[in-house]
């Protein structure tokens, strides 16, 4: 009885495992894929370049003037501001030239004002030479009238009134030699040194005493703006030390370096074939060896609308300057510094995209499978920007959309799909 149950037990074990093995066989297993689902993210295209860092204004402060230091009023590192004075150069001749030529400028000064008077009293003076022969020309001319009634009378003879008209002749000439005299000498300064003149010769002491008293304001030197002194000039004598009261400073020699506080900005040179996809304002990061883990983010400030031959002497393609600016200018940051620059060429932050695997061409066009209920479907897509490892999708797929993320030989639209983990997982948020 006992054996009989156990043969029962076995038999109905036996069609259980029958009825599996054929509901198995019924249905093909789907092609193993690896499958992501779509979110939206950021997509960005890097340019990557080459770049240094650069303050945004840098001067080198020269000597205008030759001499020897007589102060020295700032030191390396040290912040000032415009005006502010740096040093100051002895150069006794300049102070001598200086002094000699503002002494004649107010010499001159003072001759025109002599002049002004000396002018007035010789006009005085022919005023009253006209006034005098006018007085003088009436008389004779009211003693002729009287003879000329005389002589009609017969109260005096002819010779008198000869000798009156001769009077009265030689009293017109006077009147108008000193009519003409008053005339040509509000021309000529009236026969002294005329005030025209010596304001000619107070402009020329003026231009001379301008000179210098310019040089001699060379001998201090100032800053050109707000900035910070980034190095001092060495000791023309002593290498190892930088100039110091009494040093010999000589014209055009560079005494300090100036650079503004602004934040620093970043030159990078850009291939000519990349500047098509560069534009003013695009993000940037910049990165570099010297502060490894950190970034400092930026913007395309300024494009050069010239492109120059490379810097690289190997290289005969041409580069495009273009300055970055940097949002921020960390102490760790220094001028002159090699960094990486990452410009984003297209940076979107709520975008659908792609791995590139997940992407096939037919015919020009794109497309991805995108998996529904165990099925892959091919779907076209009008693809975007392809980054190093992703494509941005512009429309075809929405978030939520499951897609394959990599290409699979044989796998066809409408095929049996199942998900299996992938080795190396692809990320379908970025």
């Amino acid at each position: 009885m006992r054996q009989r149950n156990l043969i029962i037990v076995l038999a109905a074990l036996a069609a259980l495992v029958l009825v599996a093995v054929f509901a198995r066989g019924g249905k093909q297993a789907g092609m193993p894929v690896v499958i992501g689902t779509l979110v939206r993210g950021p997509f960005s295209v890097k340019l990557a370049e080459n770049g240094v860092v650069l303050s945004p204004r840098s001067e080198t402060i020269p000597s205008l003037v030759s001499g020897n230091l007589e102060t020295l009023d700032v030191r390396e590192g040290q912040y000032v501001v415009r005006g502010e004075l740096l040093a100051t150069v002895y150069n006794p001749t300049l102070y001598f030239e200086a002094a000699g030529s503002q002494a004649d400028y107010q010499s001159s000064v003072a001759d025109v004002g002599t002049a002004r008077v000396n002018e007035q009293n010789a006009r005085v003076q022919y005023q009253a030479a006209v006034a005098t022969a006018k007085s003088n020309l009436d008389l004779a001319q009211r003693i002729y009238n009287e003879d000329v009634t005389l002589f009609g009378n017969q109260a005096i003879p002819r010779n008198q009134l000869d000798t009156d008209h001769a009077k009265l002749d030689q009293a017109r000439v006077t009147y108008d030699q000193a009519v003409n005299q008053l005339r040509l000498g509000a021309v000529t300064g009236y026969g002294v040194n005329s005030v025209q003149f010596a304001q000619d010769s107070a402009r020329k002491a003026a231009i001379t005493n301008a000179q210098n008293q310019q040089q001699l304001a060379f001998t201090r030197i100032t800053a050109p703006f707000d900035g910070i002194i980034q190095s001092v000039a060495a000791d023309p004598n002593d290498a190892l030390r930088t100039i110091r009261v009494g040093s010999q400073i000589t014209q055009g020699q560079g005494l300090f370096t100036i650079a503004s506080n602004d934040r620093y900005v970043v030159r990078a040179e850009v291939d000519e074939q990349d500047v098509i996809n560069v534009r003013v304002g695009q993000r940037v990061i910049v990165s570099g060896e010297d502060f490894p883990g950190k970034t400092i983010s930026g913007y395309v400030a300024l494009i050069s609308p010239v492109a120059t031959k490379s810097s690289d002497t190997s290289s005969t393609a041409k580069q495009v300057l273009t300055t970055i600016r940097l949002g921020a200018s960390p102490a760790y940051l220094k001028d002159g510094m090699n960094v990486d620059v990452d410009i984003l060429t297209t940076d979107v932050a709520h975008a659908i995209s792609v791995p590139n695997d997940a992407v096939t061409t037919q015919n020009g066009a794109s497309y991805v499978f995108v998996v529904s209920h165990g099925v892959a479907h091919k779907r076209r897509i009008v693809a975007g920007p392809v980054g190093d490892t992703r494509t941005l999708v512009l429309s075809g797929l929405s978030p939520g959309d499951r897609i394959v993320t990599q290409q699979y030989p044989g796998l066809t639209d409408g095929a049996s799909v199942q998900p299996t983990s992938s080795p190396s997982p692809l990320p379908i948020a970025t």
